[in-house]
């Protein structure tokens, strides 16, 4: 699956400051007011904070290239270039990490438990931050060299998140990958975080670590950052 560059990306990111520009508009016209004309703010509303979970970190590298790119590191670059878009158009995040760190409690007996640990630490930062979207950042791997791109997978314990899923796909047909056809899927049990959250939540796959091809755009600061966008244009769709 091939990337769509140069023009189009230039015409891309003024379609975004242009549609950023729209959303916000019309989410002022429509948030409920008092009968003084104010906002008001203690109304229901559409989850504004956003959790970004770079999956992986520390000792548990994930998945990697050939040429020695790790999951890891893409996930966290990713998240971080995700934020800055994200809170620049006003929407609060939240890190589950910021470092390259695996979050276990090292005050405790880890061993033989980090990923348990670890597991259990992203679901009490998810818990602990009420109305939220959780969308949690990954690398895919393949033994077939041919697959590739961008893929999305939602949690059935929330009816908004398949939604969610499906506007980050859309996005990502629309901006970066115009003949990804890879489905939308629900989670079921056998993603530990999507199982067992409460809230609206979504884990993108971003790109296969097994393609040499898709794995050298994703080393790639100006690609990620494309990707980066593209994801958010999704995100931003869903809270609008």
């Amino acid at each position: 699956m091939k990337p769509v560059f140069c023009w189009r990306f230039l015409a891309f990111l003024l379609f975004l400051s242009i549609l950023f520009a729209i959303l916000f508009v019309l989410a002022e016209k429509t948030r409920p007011k008092n009968e003084l004309g104010v906002v008001n703010k203690d109304s229901n509303s559409l989850p504004k904070t956003v959790i970004l979970d770079a999956g992986h970190g520390g000792e548990d590298g994930g998945a990697s290239s050939a040429d020695g790119l790790l999951e890891k590191d893409l996930n966290l670059a990713l998240a971080l270039a995700m934020r800055d878009i994200l809170e620049a158009n006003g929407v609060k995040v939240i890190l589950t990490r910021d470092t390259d760190t695996l979050l276990y409690d090292r005050n405790v007996d880890f061993q033989g438990r980090k990923k348990m640990l670890d597991m259990a630490a992203r679901l009490k930062i998810a818990n602990n931050a009420p109305n939220a979207i959780f969308v949690s950042l990954h690398m895919n791997t393949y033994p077939h060299p041919s697959c590739q791109g961008v893929q999305v997978w939602y949690s059935e314990n929330n009816s908004t998140s398949e939604e969610i899923a499906k506007t980050i796909h859309k996005s990502v047909q629309e901006l970066l990958q115009p003949d990804n056809d890879r489905p939308v899927k629900r989670s079921g049990s056998s993603i530990y975080l999507l199982h067992h959250l409460a809230c609206p939540a979504v884990l993108v796959e971003c790109g296969f670590l097994s393609s040499p091809e898709e794995a050298a755009l994703l080393g790639d600061e100006n690609y990620r950052q494309q990707l980066a966008l593209t994801l958010c244009m999704g995100i931003l769709r869903a809270i609008a």
